[in-house]
């Protein structure tokens, strides 16, 4: 490969005309310029120049160099003002499902913040599968079964699972065996059916067809603390509220797993930038302190 003085000179001049016009944006002296330019067309074996009165007009060949290299040193300029911004306030896009970020990430971001009061932390709910790169998002939290392409995802939460839970305060009672649903008003979410644990439990049960369903797994959960019926929930979405005592889990050895699970997905594969890897290692330090055997919280 020539050297990167040499292509920065040839650049300076393709782009500007002029050895002096060079010289002057380089900080160098025409000799040093005109022997730079020299020196990579005698490397290379053709010329790059040909004169045009007073003036330099790239040959073909140093026309398509002069094309490739503008845009690899734009592309480098702009890369390096993003890293005196993320130097001087970093910023971090997050993007995840309305259920997981209202449940489980949005009340402990104020930890995450106190620690790194210097980052600007933007994060948005959305249930479509966000372009991570188009959309400048560092982080995608997602929900499904992986193998996305042109991304990079490693499993979070491995340890994902249906459990019934309710408010204490619960009109009736809470009841104490899975039999005792009959006749209960139980919460329904979009795409998360009570029939396969029901199965589990040995109760040969139709799917409910009455009372209330969300689109949101976050509202179900709501709505369960609000005491409005009983819920088949997913861990993560409940765990708060079962350690506050807002939320008992009935039947504790009926859980059914989920069949699917949670990424932290990004852009690119590591090495990622500081407030990325950061930002990261704090999400399994909370999943470490909120699940102590998930094995996705281990470094």
């Amino acid at each position: 490969m020539p050297s990167l003085p040499a292509l920065r000179a040839f650049e300076a001049v393709a782009r500007l005309g002029s050895v002096a016009r060079a010289a002057e944006e380089l900080f160098v002296t025409p000799g040093a310029v005109s022997h730079q330019v020299k020196s990579l067309e005698e490397q290379l074996g053709y010329p790059l120049f040909a004169r045009q009165g007073r003036g330099l007009a790239p040959t073909p060949e140093g026309e398509r160099l002069a094309v490739v290299l503008n845009r690899l040193l734009v592309e480098v300029g702009r890369e390096l003002e993003a890293i005196g911004r993320d130097r001087a306030r970093p910023k971090l896009t997050v993007t995840g499902l309305p259920s997981f970020v209202a449940r489980w990430l949005t009340p402990r971001l104020g930890g995450f913040i106190e620690r790194n009061p210097e980052v600007e932390l933007w994060v948005q709910s959305s249930k479509q599968v966000e372009q991570l790169a188009v959309g400048g998002i560092d982080l995608a939290i997602r929900l499904g079964a992986g193998g996305w392409r042109g991304v990079h995802a490693e499993p979070f939460f491995y340890d994902e699972c249906f459990m019934v839970v309710a408010s204490p305060n619960l009109p009736g009672g809470l009841p104490e065996r899975p039999a005792d649903l009959a006749g209960r008003s139980l919460l329904r979410g979009e795409g998360e059916p009570w029939q396969p644990w029901f199965r589990q439990a040995g109760l040969d049960w139709p799917e409910p067809t009455q009372g209330l369903v969300f689109n949101d797994s976050g509202l179900l959960v709501q709505a369960a603390v609000a005491a409005q019926g009983v819920a088949l929930a997913r861990r993560s979405l409940v765990s708060d509220d079962l350690e506050a005592g807002r939320l008992v889990r009935l039947f504790d050895d009926t859980s059914l797993p989920f069949q699917w699970r949670y990424w932290l997905v990004t852009p690119t594969p590591p090495p990622h930038r500081p407030v990325l890897q950061t930002f990261i290692d704090w999400l399994k330090a909370e999943v470490q302190a909120s699940f102590p055997n998930d094995p996705s919280a281990r470094p």
